[in-house]
């Protein structure tokens, strides 16, 4: 008996058959749709993996660098109302001009107690390390405002009454106390900031300048 051959034509793909006398025999079976041998392709494509990247967004970094730049300002103040804490405590510790080194001494305070409300009003949140930042700043400007608050007190009784055995005034010393916190906590401030600063193009600071 001849060999019978049927080919069936299908949408998907084309199976051929080859029947020889014995019918239950297949040679071969291939489908064009899966292009593998008795396999169906899966339904659907696969997803795209997701990106990765965990860059930061430029609005994002944007909104840092604003952020840094009110932190700047704050800065910049806060060193301008140190700049004439010095010559007046000078004043005062040689009894010359009292009077206006007492003004000049309850203007920095004054200007200190602000800047610590301001600080706490800060929106660091897109800032690198922002929570820390706030959170040194906050208690290196509190310390010095501490500091200011007991100087003042103690130039209040050296404008009325002018002892020039200062060191040894309770108030004198509280001061010195809580300025060298405010010295401490302003490096560790430092530590965080400046980096921040360099990469914003914004003036990298010394304890000194805040």
């Amino acid at each position: 008996m001849a060999a019978a051959v049927l080919v069936v034509m299908i949408a998907a793909g084309i199976a051929w058959f080859v029947a020889r006398d014995d019918p239950s025999s297949v040679v071969g079976v291939e489908t064009a749709a899966t292009g593998t041998s008795g396999q169906e392709s899966e339904a659907g494509t696969p997803q795209e993996a997701e990106d990765p990247s965990t860059s930061t967004s430029p609005e994002t970094e944007q909104q840092a660098e604003k952020q840094a730049e009110v932190l700047n300002a704050l800065l910049t103040d806060s060193g301008g109302s140190r700049s004439g804490l010095g010559p007046a405590l000078n004043q005062l510790r040689s009894c010359t001009d009292t009077a206006p080194a007492l003004e000049t001494v309850r203007r920095v305070t004054d200007a200190r107690r602000e800047q610590v409300v301001q600080v706490k009003a800060l929106d660091t949140g897109t800032l690198d390390g922002g929570d820390a930042v706030k959170e040194r700043l906050t208690e290196a400007l509190t310390a010095s405002f501490n500091a200011d608050e007991a100087f003042l007190a103690w130039a209040t009784r050296q404008n009325t009454d002018c002892d020039k055995a200062w060191s040894g005034d309770k108030d004198y010393q509280r001061g010195l106390t809580f300025s060298n916190e405010a010295t401490t906590a302003k490096r560790n401030f430092l530590e965080l900031w400046n980096p921040l600063a360099q990469r914003y193009k914004l003036p990298k600071r010394t304890e000194h300048e805040i």
